[in-house]
């Protein structure tokens, strides 16, 4: 089993001073981070680096030019035999999961993605799309892959 940090929407310096203490005292207690964009500034990506186990990240449509050079737009990962594709998302809201199936060229099981702020969990096309919101508005979530199982759990600041 692996349990990961999931967080998207912190938009350090920009909607928080910083990450909160409750995220970066937390880090050691899973097997990594899954970061989905829109840091804003590269120092956030370098602290999480540094103090998780592991870390992935794609960047977001609002973090700066460094962070868009250090990160790719998309990723895949295979954990626990679950095929996971991550991008942070752009544009308009409606469209969203249509465009990111796009990115893809196969489809995986799950795609984690931020950019709405909003939480989510769904399932499109046999996909299941799962959002932790924005951290800059107090939200989060716990990946848990275990076996081909997938758990998702909300949790707030």
């Amino acid at each position: 089993m692996k349990r990961f940090l999931l967080i998207s929407d912190s938009h350090v310096p920009v909607r928080m001073a910083s990450l909160p203490d409750e995220i970066l005292n937390s880090l050691k207690e899973y097997d990594g981070v899954i970061g989905l964009g829109d840091y804003v500034d590269l120092d956030t990506v370098i602290l999480l680096e540094k103090f998780s186990k592991e870390f992935y990240g794609v960047h977001g449509n609002m973090d700066y030019p460094d962070v868009k050079e250090h990160l790719p737009f998309s990723k895949v990962l295979l954990v626990e035999g679950v095929t996971i594709g991550m991008c942070h998302g752009w544009g308009a809201p409606w469209d969203l999961k249509d465009r990111l199936l796009k990115v893809f060229n196969e489809k995986p099981q799950v795609i984690l993605f931020g950019h709405t702020h909003e939480p989510e969990d769904t399932v499109k096309a046999g996909v299941r799309f799962l959002n932790p919101g924005s951290l800059a508005e107090g939200s989060y979530a716990v990946l848990e892959l275990d076996g081909g199982e997938v758990r998702f759990e909300l949790k707030t600041l």
